[in-house]
């Protein structure tokens, strides 16, 4: 059974091998600006049936949301998963106005990872996807935008009006390959360099943390999923999309994005977010209603 939770940050579990353990959530803001977008979240993440512990990790609470899949072994990705999480947090209950916030945000996730003393060959990393719903700045006012970065091969998709893509890019050998029209996408979801990163926070990888982003203006009824490749791995686009477009609210879709994982042989952890934004609300921490399962505004 995976463990879930709609706001705050998500540690790593411990060796029991159970998912991610919820940490106390960061306050919403009390006063949002009228007319302010507040998007519903679901979460959930497994360790999957192979691993022993799961290095997943997880922020979701507006404007904010993020996944972070640890590498470099049990303890290092767990501490890696722990520190980018603390770096990124306070994007958390906060009005995002730049991209730059995220940028700052995300590159001292990478120094707070690089910064773990390990004596391994294989130093704690870990990747990074999410999306942020900023304010940015236009000719007739703040405009919501949709802030989706990464680092890595964690990834964000989006739906809207039916129509279902991979908002972010990996990064990795095989995605190299497909870029140079060496490879194409269903061979490289088999190819045994597919987990195979070329950039990431921390890991010995030579990287200056300044995630990719790519600034997507925000539309009422879009759907996005933020997912480590514990599901991306298992399930191809149309799997995905399907699952997207089921009609379930989000708790219940990422929860199903879990058992979708797990059936296809949950070869790693998987973590999800599912994201919808509806119309202008009054903010609410996240919670659960245990009546519903239904999520309330992140």
């Amino acid at each position: 059974m995976a463990d879930t939770a709609h706001s705050g940050v998500t540690q790593p579990s411990g060796p029991d091998g159970a998912g991610g353990i919820p940490a106390p959530g960061i306050p919403a803001p009390g006063t949002p600006h009228p007319g302010d977008l507040v998007p519903l979240v679901g979460a959930a993440t497994d360790v999957g049936r192979l691993r022993r512990v799961n290095e997943d990790g997880y922020l979701a609470l507006a404007p904010a949301f993020v996944v972070v899949d640890g590498m470099g072994g049990h303890s290092a990705g767990r501490a890696a998963a722990r520190a980018a999480l603390s770096a990124l947090s306070p994007l958390g209950g906060t009005r995002v106005t730049s991209t730059e916030q995220v940028v700052e945000a995300v590159r001292e996730a990478a120094a707070a990872v690089s910064a773990i003393p390990s004596q391994s060959v294989h130093r704690p990393g870990a990747t990074v996807a999410g999306a942020v719903l900023a304010h940015l700045p236009g000719p007739d006012g703040d405009v919501p935008t949709w802030v989706v970065l990464n680092i890595g091969d964690t990834r964000v998709y989006l739906m809207r009006d039916g129509t279902f893509t991979q908002a972010s890019h990996d990064h990795s050998q095989v995605q190299e390959l497909v870029d140079a029209g060496r490879l194409t996408p269903a061979a490289a979801r088999r190819d045994p360099r597919r987990n195979i990163v070329t950039r990431a926070l921390g890991g010995g990888i030579d990287d200056d943390g300044v995630p990719a982003l790519s600034l997507l203006p925000a539309a009422i009824a879009d759907r996005l999923l933020v997912c480590s490749d514990g599901l991306s791995d298992e399930l191809d686009d149309d799997a995905l999309a399907a699952l997207l477009g089921s009609g379930l609210p989000p708790q219940r879709t990422a929860e199903a994005a879990i058992a979708a994982a797990l059936e296809h042989g949950g070869h790693d952890n998987v973590t999800v977010l599912v994201v919808d934004l509806p119309g202008p609300q009054a903010p609410a921490i996240a919670s659960q209603d245990a009546e519903s399962e239904e999520p309330r505004q992140a």
